[in-house]
């Protein structure tokens, strides 16, 4: 059973900037960026990894890791970008 101490922290951390890269190099230029991707890892993995270990559940960093990707695919493909629109570019 996994328990929240600065280890764990770290881990979640270190996972969110890693999916948050690799999702940056998946979408290229669409979607919201390196920085947003990084930070939006970051909390995802944080904030999913937390409340599962203070429920109990079994593997938090492995879920963790699929709610981190699930929620940057989400603000991924649903970002809103103006300048693809025909009109602005009239």
């Amino acid at each position: 059973m996994e328990e929240l101490n600065g280890v764990t922290i770290y881990w979640l951390i270190s996972i969110g900037l890693l999916v948050g890269y690799i999702m940056d190099l998946i979408m290229i230029k669409r979607g919201i960026g390196l920085v947003g991707n990084l930070v939006g890892g970051i909390l995802g993995a944080t904030i999913i990894g937390v409340s599962l270990i203070s429920i109990g559940i079994f593997a938090p960093l492995v879920y963790a890791t699929i709610g981190a990707i699930a929620f940057l695919f989400l603000v991924n493909v649903f970002s809103f970008h103006p300048e693809n629109n025909i009109e602005a570019k009239a």
